[in-house]
């Protein structure tokens, strides 16, 4: 999130007008300051573009297209062995009774596919095993499907769409000597979606930058379609160190963390970073980090791995241990650091919802008390889990009241509904931004996870 921001150009127009509920009489003067206190607001916790017509316009069409797709995932389980290529599809019928092709892909080496898919229909989403490599599936060869699946909406809140799992068989009631082409593929069904689950990569990638990270707040559609979300691994798996995921806040991208990853003592811990679209809403980012942790914690047998997240990444962290430690069955998740996290939510982003028809939907989360934040408050984290709890604070400037890290309040960062049940609360005095590149935050991180 940039220190300081270009002052817009601004103009009472009469859509100026009518965005802030003003009356004609007011003058040119006062309209524009309380349209750039407004936009001021919305820019900090935002970090972005400018919030002009044309922004507004593609995020309408951006959360058009998160209400009609979501996303289904599948794990072949094992994963297929051999040279031979695996391929994974989803398919349905189109009006007319004939077969169409959603998505057609090679299978990770991990078993795993997704694709996003249209909630208005009705898929079947399988894979198999191309032993004579023709591109088609012969009967016999290893093959496996689920059918009857409905996407739940990117958009939708409540919505939790587990990964499908399902092994690969030789057997068909078919004839033998059956060949079946894969259907022809209509985009407009839906894509393959790139996912990641401990892929290597270098955090100087530009698929890592901040350009890349802020559009995943204004476009969370077209990032989901453009990257592969989900944890990175910045070196091999190393068994004998001890796991932390990095998780960053709304409009960040995983080099928010590059001092952070430069200064940490390697020698009893190995970063993994989590890579996701900050606009989508808050429940359905958690559900993606948790499904991640899950699915490396089968795939490695690691006993535990910790958490450190900054800004609103504490409040996607908080609900993911939850959602993963549940799943599990046990908690494998003990230490969770947050640094600089909006816990009573943010005002900012109750003016985003208020004054847009579609708003960035992470901010309906945002607000302060919100359904997601209420859940939050009362459901506890696991007893096993210890919260180590950072927040930071600057003088206040001259003529501004409260208290605040230059973008969240104090209050809102030690927020008593989560700091009462925290192991410890600990300041540091850092705005926002500066907190992540100070030799004594990574310092006190590191002592919270070395107990």
């Amino acid at each position: 999130m940039p220190p300081h921001y270009n002052r817009p150009r601004l103009n009472a127009s009469d859509a100026n007008r009518k965005l802030l509920g003003a009356h004609p009489s007011r003058t040119r003067q006062q309209q524009s300051r309380q349209l750039v206190s407004l936009l001021t607001t919305v820019f900090i916790i935002a970090i972005g573009p400018l919030f002009c017509s044309c922004s507004i316009m593609g995020l309408n069409r951006q959360i058009t297209r998160m209400e009609q797709y979501g996303s289904v995932t599948i794990q072949v389980s094992p994963p297929p062995e051999g040279t031979a290529p695996t391929y994974a599809l989803a398919w349905t019928a189109s009006a007319d009774g004939n077969l169409e092709s959603a998505g057609f892909r090679r299978l990770r080496n991990d078993g795993l596919a997704s694709f996003s898919l249209l909630t208005n229909r009705t898929y079947c989403v399988g894979a198999f095993t191309d032993e004579n490599g023709n591109g088609k599936y012969d009967v016999g060869e290893p093959a496996g499907c689920v059918t009857n699946v409905h996407p739940k909406a990117f958009g939708d809140p409540a919505a939790r769409s587990k990964i499908l799992r399902f092994a690969l068989v030789r057997k068909s009631d078919l004839p033998p000597g059956t060949v079946i082409e894969i259907p022809t593929t209509n985009d407009a069904l839906g894509m393959v979606l790139e996912i990641a689950a401990g892929d290597l990569a270098s955090l100087d990638d530009p698929r890592f930058s901040s350009a890349v990270g802020s559009s995943g707040m204004w476009r969370p559609f077209d990032f989901l379609n453009q990257n592969a979300t989900g944890i990175y691994f910045t070196e091999p798996y190393d068994p004998k160190r001890m796991p932390v995921a990095l998780i960053y806040g709304i409009g960040g991208s995983p080099q928010d963390w590059s001092y952070f990853m430069d200064h940490f003592g390697h020698s009893h811990f190995q970063l993994w970073f989590y890579h996701y679209p900050s606009g989508m809403r808050l429940g359905r980012i958690a559900e993606g980090l948790a499904a991640s942790l899950e699915v490396l914690k089968e795939r490695y047998g690691f006993a535990q791995c910790d958490v450190v997240a900054h800004s609103m990444g504490g409040l996607v962290s908080d609900e993911a241990i939850r959602e993963a430690v549940s799943e599990e069955g046990v908690d494998f998740i003990p230490k969770f650091v947050s640094i600089s996290t909006p816990w009573g939510g943010h005002k900012a982003a109750s003016l985003g919802v208020k004054y847009l028809k579609k708003p960035v939907p992470s901010w309906l989360d945002m607000e302060p008390d919100s359904d997601f934040l209420k859940s939050l408050y009362a459901d506890p984290l696991p007893p096993g889990t210890r919260h180590d709890l950072i927040y930071g604070e600057i003088p206040t400037a001259p003529g501004v009241q409260g208290k605040d890290d230059g973008v969240v309040t104090v209050e809102s960062e030690l927020d008593s509904r989560i700091s009462k049940n925290a192991s410890s609360v600990n300041h540091l005095p850092y705005s926002h931004v500066q907190i992540l590149s100070q030799p004594e935050t990574v310092k006190q991180v590191f002592g919270f996870l070395e107990q």
